[in-house]
């Protein structure tokens, strides 16, 4: 049905955490569960009807698995805008109806700690994988430890980032390696000089030699007597 929104929702499990910080033994950590929105005027009676809820008045109701093996009892139903919480005992007909609801991710990966290029690298849906490995480097950059918990939602109202379960300490900021361009802004000019020697087979060639020679010798005539040469 267009009516109904079928989602993920965090929940809190523990007490407050100035508590725990007293006793160690109490902790707070959150879990994603499924939750149905319905908005549809003759779903909200069906069920209002079914879980007696006495409400004069019920705009929205969201069920809540809380339990996390499917919808049923011992879910938890709030009203709106009343805002009050029932803990429901589903008929066999509410059931048959609820049966039918199962939240199914747009994209899932779980998987097996493996470097973030193995995803970029993977052919189909190559955006979905290419956000998860995106996120991947970045926690591998700067948390190498384990374990640690995410949770992004981006929305009409802006953007909600939270990180928990990790060992604050253990955190190193390490700023991401320079981007590389994706086209060549900038040239290196190079410049080549030849020189080569032109042989016409039809011309004939010739070399100026100049030759230099003295000769300086002796002539003995006579007895006395030297002529120089």
């Amino acid at each position: 049905m267009r009516s109904i929104l079928i989602s993920y929702v965090l929940i809190c499990l523990g007490l407050s955490q100035a508590v725990s910080a007293q006793n160690s033994d109490i902790s707070v950590d959150k879990i994603t569960v499924p939750i149905v929105s319905i908005l549809d005027r003759e779903l909200i009676d069906f069920f209002m009807y079914e879980f007696f809820i006495a409400d004069t008045l019920v705009t929205r109701m969201d069920i809540i698995d809380a339990t996390g093996n499917g919808f049923g009892e011992d879910d938890l139903v709030k009203t709106y805008p009343s805002e009050q919480i029932y803990f429901p005992v589903p008929s066999d007909s509410a059931q048959a109806i609820m049966n039918n609801w199962q939240f199914k991710a747009n994209f899932q990966i779980v998987t097996g700690n493996r470097e973030p290029e193995a995803f970029e690298s993977i052919q189909t849906e190559k955006a979905e994988n290419g956000i998860f490995a995106s996120i991947l480097r970045g926690v591998n950059r700067n948390y190498a430890a384990q374990p640690m918990n995410i949770w992004f939602q981006r929305d009409s109202n802006g953007v909600t980032f939270e990180m928990w379960g990790f060992n604050r300490s253990l955190l190193n900021f390490t700023p991401p390696p320079p981007a590389v361009p994706d086209s060549v802004t900038t040239y290196d000019l190079i410049h080549i000089t030849r020189s080569d020697t032109l042989i016409k087979a039809d011309t004939t060639l010739f070399d100026l030699i100049y030759v230099y020679k003295t000769v300086s010798d002796t002539l003995i005539i006579g007895a006395g007597v030297q002529v120089s040469k």
